[in-house]
């Protein structure tokens, strides 16, 4: 019975943090917008708090890293997607900016979320096994440095006159790009290694490994066209911006069949 009174009280606490945590974020994207950066900012710090918050709990409750569900997942995503709103991203005047465009998404991402059981994923046991919290948890991460790289490719897109300070953050925008390649590389090593200790083969090709290519390929494309037009540059954001995309799409996808 007390079992059952604390998992009743975690699950009201998540709830109630998850409200509060979406309203921080939309209150961070308003003041923004509307050039209140002092308290922009603080409602930006409250969000992270009750997000990290929450993935806490959710890691209590369930006594394992908040990385794989669908509803822990993105809220860990969001989590580093916030943290480098605030901290990673170049001063700019116009808007909506960079910082605009990471907190429009993560509300999208929260808006995902409602379609979703808010609730920690169940104990299993290679839940703890450390090659299986690499390959899903550098994923989540990897979401959430992609979809930064996103947010300076929208901005950079959506530029009629462009200056030396928006070209800098495209190429600010790549080496986000860059990072979630290499963490997404390294997940999928470490779901190599995975498989191999847990069943003494590497994994062989079917529907994830597809998708995994397809995601790989996307952004190696995106480093690999030539040229420094503008409409290089057009194409090259485009496409990294599309292979994050398909990241979220295969993450949703899977979410809805689990």
């Amino acid at each position: 019975m007390t079992g059952f009174l604390n998992f009743m009280e975690m699950q009201k606490f998540i709830s109630t943090a998850y409200t509060v945590d979406i309203l921080f974020y939309a209150s961070t994207l308003i003041a923004h917008l509307i050039k209140r950066e002092r308290f922009s900012r603080l409602f930006a710090m409250a969000a992270i708090g009750a997000n990290a918050a929450i993935l806490a709990a959710l890691a209590f409750s369930s006594h394992h890293l908040p990385v794989f569900n669908l509803f822990e997942g993105l809220l860990t995503s969001i989590l580093v997607l916030g943290f480098l709103g605030v901290f990673g991203r170049q001063k700019e005047t116009s808007r909506p900016d960079v910082a605009a465009w990471v907190w429009i998404e993560v509300l999208f991402l929260f808006g995902i979320t409602l379609f979703f059981q808010k609730e920690a994923s169940a104990f299993r046991h290679d839940s703890t096994f450390l090659w299986v919290l690499l390959f899903h948890g550098l994923r989540e991460i990897a979401l959430g440095t992609g979809l930064f790289a996103v947010a300076h490719f929208i901005f950079f897109r959506l530029k009629k006159d462009r200056n030396a300070l928006d070209k800098r953050i495209l190429h600010q925008g790549r080496n986000f790009l860059l990072l979630t390649t290499v963490l997404f590389l390294n997940s999928e090593y470490a779901g190599m290694i995975w498989c191999q200790k847990g069943w003494g083969d590497f994994w062989h090709w079917n529907g994830t490994f597809f998708q995994s290519t397809l995601i790989i390929l996307g952004l190696m494309l995106a480093f690999h066209i030539p040229g420094n037009s503008r409409r290089a540059d057009d194409i090259r954001s485009l496409l990294g911006s599309a292979a994050v995309l398909l990241m979220l799409t295969v993450k949703v996808g899977k979410g809805l069949f689990v």
